[in-house]
């Protein structure tokens, strides 16, 4: 099962088509440490599960991941241990800049997701407190193959009929030398998709490019670079909304208020490089770059507000245009060495970058006239009640950090890891409203964050770990305190203790740890006088737990589970203090398996898989004024999997038993269902 024995497992990998564990994690440390020795929780899901699911959004992955929910349909919509994320808070090899802002990351570029719980702004720098998700791309290879995959869709349920509306994805994979000493390696990806969706009148049309070039210096030295292009066009869609805060009181799930032709769209381009020079066998030197140029627009009549008594919806007018640019590095220096009897493993690195988001609102706020039925909504009528001036505002955000991180050995049992970051951040803003005076705003921030951690190898298959981790996220620059001046940053703090175990030769995978994070700092407006004052705070605690299991050679189990507890622990309103925070369920969890019969049928492998997952109750919101409760849930999922030779034929059913249930939104305005039961066939070669 486990092929691999560089190092011992410890962290729990979701796998799938009988393939080894993965063993190692850079994501925690930025260094090629054990996980087991690692005082971090994390998660990895690899391409197989995200094939034996037929993933084609890293959102698809979202309710096999433990303490990982959704909360809507843009690419940072996930709330991690309770918590609400931010771009920053999704990362690609390391290094924020997503190249898409609407849409869930497409998987055809993945080659494995890593989820690093907690707090994680020392290495990364600013984001949110609840945890990272980095997604892992694939590289060039020097042996030469070439894939061709295809899929079609069709849902099959009360709301869309088999055959009312269907997709399809095409992927092409090619990867090998371009010259005979396998020296400079090539890898070209692209992905083209046309998705209709069972929502009235969306549509999805997608375009991915990813060719990568990788040169092997010299023995010791690797560059790579290379390029995303994303291309999204879709059909605007705000969801259903609810009567009187009342989830029963929704139109049928395939209701939309949008006009035919309402649309919000990608177009991203990243260019990225990466250099790797082994200096010697303890010394490892890394630089790697990312820039993204990316433009959206979105333009509609989007929901704004319930009128309960008359069951009708008003709606607002927004045509925008974002501009953004992302310019990211991380140069870190990672090195071996011994002092006296204790042995360290030692990083020392710089990372920052420039951003700059460019928002124009070229059309917003203007009443859409008449409202329209809630439960049998003319979509297409409706003009603006009157123009208002557009507002435009530029932002641009300079970040520096210099971050250093030491794991001690004390002993074949003990190991203590210290680790500290000083950042700065310089923010510009610009307003250049019509009919207005350019407004302009700066702010300073300089933050020191600490972590440190503990481990105890109690077996060489056994560890026990303590942690204390931070993060921060400056407060909005259009906040102010009453003497003008900005505020302290948002901070959040995670102490976190834990048991990993890998036991029986790698059959059975064990994670389980408690933690409490705490978020401080938040602004709030006081109603009386209209300020701004440093007054919030959430609080987040919970246990995980997870299970991987190979009772049988061929029989894969996998279990997880999560409890938590989040909550608004502080504001200036009492009477929201106690109130969950926003899609923070207070249970969820799983159970995958896998079996493949060991014998051939009709000279192939044969496999089949079961999935369900389960969440709890949860809000819209954390104002019980405009909150809307989405019920509790359990998803049953079911694949069956056909080998033989290069041919790979899988049909995947999502939501078997057509349960209805509810991914994300806002309030009472905006509530997104999941997809009803949903048949997918899929086909890959390798040539």
């Amino acid at each position: 099962m486990a092929e691999d024995n560089s190092a011992s497992l410890s962290t729990l990998v979701v796998t799938g088509q009988q393939t080894p564990y993965i063993r190692l994690s850079e994501t925690a440390t930025k260094t090629d440490q054990d996980l087991l020795d690692t005082p971090f929780s994390v998660n990895i899901v690899n391409q197989n599960f995200i094939q034996d699911l037929q993933a084609e959004t890293l959102a698809d992955v979202y309710p096999y991941v433990v303490g990982l929910s959704q909360s809507g349909n843009i690419a940072n919509s996930f709330t991690l241990r309770g918590l609400s994320s931010s771009l920053q808070n999704v990362q690609i090899d390391g290094l924020p800049g997503l190249a898409s802002r609407f849409g869930s990351p497409s998987t055809a570029n993945i080659e494995r997701v890593e989820v690093l719980k907690g707090p994680a702004s020392v290495l990364y720098g600013l984001m949110e407190p609840g945890g990272l998700i980095n997604i892992v791309t694939k590289k060039p290879q020097a042996e030469s193959q070439t894939s061709l995959s295809f899929s079609g869709r069709s849902y099959a349920s009360s709301d869309s009929g088999f055959g009312s509306d269907v997709g399809g994805t095409f992927t092409y994979d090619s990867t090998g030398a371009l010259t005979e000493d396998k020296d400079l390696l090539y890898r070209f990806i692209g992905s083209v998709e046309n998705i209709d969706s069972f929502r009235d009148g969306v549509n999805d049309n997608n375009v991915y490019l990813y060719p990568t070039l990788s040169y092997q210096i010299n023995p010791d030295m690797n560059a790579t670079i290379g390029m995303e292009y994303i291309r999204e066009r879709r059909d605007d869609d705000d969801g259903l909304v609810a009567v009187n805060n009342d989830i029963d009181q929704t139109a049928s799930l395939s209701t939309r208020y949008q006009r035919d032709g309402d649309s919000s769209n990608d177009d991203g381009l990243a260019l990225f490089g990466r250099l790797e020079n082994q200096i010697n066998d303890s010394t490892l030197f890394r630089l790697n770059l990312r820039s993204v140029y990316h433009k959206d627009d979105r333009e509609l009549y989007e929901n704004n507000k319930v009128n309960d008594a008359a069951t009708t919806l008003t709606r607002r007018d927004r045509y925008q245009v974002n501009k953004r640019q992302y310019h990211f590095f991380d140069a870190n220096l990672s090195h071996k060495f011994e002092t006296g009897e204790l042995f360290h493993n030692t990083l020392i690195g710089i990372n920052g970058g420039f951003e700059r988001s460019d928002f124009d609102r070229k059309r917003f706020g203007s009443v859409i006239i008449p409202d329209i039925n809630v439960f049998h909504p003319l979509s297409n009528s409706g003009t603006p009640k009157a123009l208002k001036p557009s507002t435009h505002r530029i932002t641009d955000d300079y970040n520096l950090g210099l971050y250093a991180q030491d794991t001690v050995e004390l002993n074949d049992y003990v190991s203590v890891m210290l680790g500290g970051r000083f950042d700065t951040q310089r923010t510009r803003y610009t307003e250049k409203d019509v009919g207005k005076p350019d407004k302009f705003e700066k702010q300073n921030t300089k933050k020191f964050l600490p972590q440190a951690g503990l481990v105890f190898r109690a077996t060489d298959e056994v560890s026990l770990y303590m942690s204390h981790s931070e993060s921060f996220t400056p407060n909005s620059i259009q906040r102010r305190n009453t003497d003008g001046k900005s505020f302290d940053p948002e901070l959040g703090k995670q102490n976190e203790f834990g048991i990993k175990a890998a036991l029986l030769d790698d059959r059975l995978n064990f994670t389980a740890s408690s933690f409490k994070i705490t978020k401080t700092n938040i602004t709030e407006k006081d109603d009386l006088n209209k300020e701004y004052k440093l007054v919030g705070e959430l609080e987040s605690k919970g246990t995980e737990f997870e299970i991987q299991a190979l009772p049988i050679e061929n029989w894969q189990i996998r279990i997880g589970y999560a409890n938590t507890d989040s909550f608004i622990s502080h504001s200036l309103e009492s009477k929201t203090e106690g109130n969950r925070n926003a899609f923070a369920p207070k249970h969820n969890g799983f159970i995958w398996t896998r079996y493949n019969i060991p014998k051939p049928v009709w000279g192939g492998n044969v496999g089949t898989s079961l999935g369900l997952n389960y969440q709890s109750s949860q809000y819209t919101s954390s104002d019980k004024a405009t909150r809307v409760e989405l019920p509790s849930h359990t998803r049953v999922d079911l694949g069956f999997y056909y080998d033989i030779k290069q041919y790979r034929f899988a049909l995947n059913i999502e939501n078997l038993f057509d349960e209805t249930y509810y991914t994300g939104g806002s309030k009472d305005t905006i509530i997104y269902p999941g997809d009803p039961r949903l048949i997918t066939l899929s086909f890959k070669t390798t040539l």
